[in-house]
C-alpha cells in the first residue's frame, strides 16, 4: 500500500527529471561572440582580433596573453559584429584609437546571449581596451599582452 507522501515525492522527482534534466543535455560549447562598441559617430578604432592565443593567470592575478595569430581591422563607430568561436572556443580583442584621439566608448560583449561585458569609459592611445575569453572562462581584466 502506497502512502500519499510517496506519490508526492515521486511526482516531484519525475518533474525534476523531465524539466531539470534539459540543462544536463545542453551543449555548453560557446558558439558566437556578439561584440558592440558605441561612441562618437564617425570616429575610428583599430581592433586586433584573435582566436589563436595562449593565456595564463599569474599569481598576482594578471592574465598574460601571447597572441599567436591575429587580424587587424579598422571599424567606424558605432559598430557591432558577430564572431564565430565554435571551433577555437576562445576570443581576444584589443581596441585602440587611431592617432592621438581618446575615445569615449560603451562596449558590450555577449557569448551566446550571456552578457560578459557592458561598460563605458575611455580608450587611450597608450592604454588600449582589452578582453580575453576562453571556453566559459573569463580572464581577469588586467591583461599583459604580447602580440
Amino acid at each position: 500500500m502506497k502512502r500519499p507522501g510517496c506519490r508526492l515525492v515521486t511526482g516531484f522527482l519525475a518533474f525534476g527529471a523531465v524539466f531539470g534534466g534539459c540543462e544536463a543535455f545542453r551543449d555548453p560549447t560557446p558558439r558566437n561572440v556578439i561584440f558592440e562598441m558605441r561612441g562618437e559617430t564617425g570616429k575610428q578604432v583599430r581592433l586586433i582580433y584573435s582566436k589563436q592565443f595562449i593565456a595564463a593567470i599569474t599569481e598576482t592575478g594578471v592574465t598574460q596573453v601571447q597572441v599567436v595569430r591575429s587580424d587587424t581591422v579598422v571599424h567606424t563607430l558605432p559598430f557591432d559584429t558577430v564572431i564565430d568561436i565554435s571551433v577555437e572556443r576562445r576570443w581576444f580583442a584589443q581596441a585602440e584609437p587611431i592617432g592621438m584621439d581618446t575615445l569615449d566608448v560603451t562596449v558590450v560583449v555577449d557569448v551566446d546571449n550571456r552578457n560578459l561585458v557592458n561598460e563605458s569609459g575611455g580608450v587611450f592611445p597608450e592604454i588600449p581596451w582589452r578582453f580575453a575569453y576562453a571556453f566559459n572562462h573569463r580572464f581577469s581584466r588586467s591583461l599583459d599582452v604580447e602580440l
